[in-house]
């Protein structure tokens, strides 16, 4: 059985958000962006769902523009004053924020959240060691340093139920499996000038979603990407082309695309 989310969202009520928010934010030198930010989550939360076999579960993100603001400030002021090092904390907390703050609500009145309970402390470890052996191995370790950042956010995430703790998620992928993918999307994107770069993508997005499982009330689930790089490519191809001709007002409908072609191809199945 497979479970799939659906996006309804359109480019033009996208559009009216992005002038606002894009006006506000320039006429307050910047100062707005969180309202903004929590504006346009807002507005893909409300127009998300997941389909299951007992009823749509349908999302609501109630985070605010103040809270986010907070966040925000104190997290840039830190890392700045200690040279990028509170970055892992400040990524911690706003992952926090945003899990925190939305929640998915079924038909017969059930509350779901995530709630994450990673450190900024094993963040930090995780991100210096994997930046120091991506730059000595020139790269090489780079496909290791993907995996284990993605298990550090699975790991510590776990399911609630109107508050109560009813399940996980955790990754099992290893960088060996992913370097072959790694290194030949690279190389494929390389000498294609670029053009590859979807496909490889699409490939990524498979790779961590087949390795990402879900734990819920004693059931378990895997999580499976169906999209395919060539209607990828032409989402970015066309919505590259068209924000420009139309001097960034298509920008809009080509997030509303790439929001649909990532969420409508995730899926979560029953584990075999």
């Amino acid at each position: 059985m497979e479970r799939r989310f659906e996006f309804t969202g359109t480019g033009g009520a996208l559009l009216g958000k992005f002038i606002v928010g894009t006006i506000l934010t320039g006429i307050t030198f910047g100062i707005y962006a969180p309202w903004f930010i929590v504006n346009l989550q807002k507005y893909i939360c409300e127009h998300l769902a997941l389909k299951t076999e007992g009823g749509d579960v349908k999302f609501e993100f109630t985070g605010t523009g103040g809270k986010l603001f907070g966040t925000y400030l104190v997290g840039v002021l830190l890392t700045g004053i200690t040279f990028g090092i509170y970055a892992s904390w400040f990524i911690v907390n706003l992952t926090k924020y945003f899990t925190d703050n939305t929640v998915g609500k079924t038909a017969d009145g059930n509350t779901y959240a995530v709630s994450f309970r990673g450190n900024g402390g094993s963040l930090f470890g995780t991100i210096f060691v994997g930046y120091l052996l991506t730059m000595l191995t020139f790269g090489i370790y780079a496909a290791w340093f993907m995996v284990k950042l993605t298990k550090f956010f699975a790991d510590n995430m776990d399911i609630m139920e109107n508050g109560n703790k009813v399940g996980s998620f955790s990754f099992n992928g290893e960088g060996g499996e992913l370097f072959g993918t790694y290194i030949l999307g690279v190389i494929l994107t390389g000498i294609t000038f670029g053009v590859y770069a979807s496909w490889f993508m699409v490939n990524l997005m498979k790779y961590f979603n087949n390795h990402t499982q879900i734990s819920l009330n004693d059931k378990s689930y895997t999580a499976d990407f169906d999209g395919t790089g060539g209607k990828y490519f032409v989402v970015n191809f066309v919505g590259y082309l068209l924000t420009m001709i139309t001097f960034g007002i298509y920008g809009a409908w080509y997030m509303c695309n790439l929001l649909k072609f990532q969420y409508e191809n995730t899926r979560i199945l029953d584990k075999a």
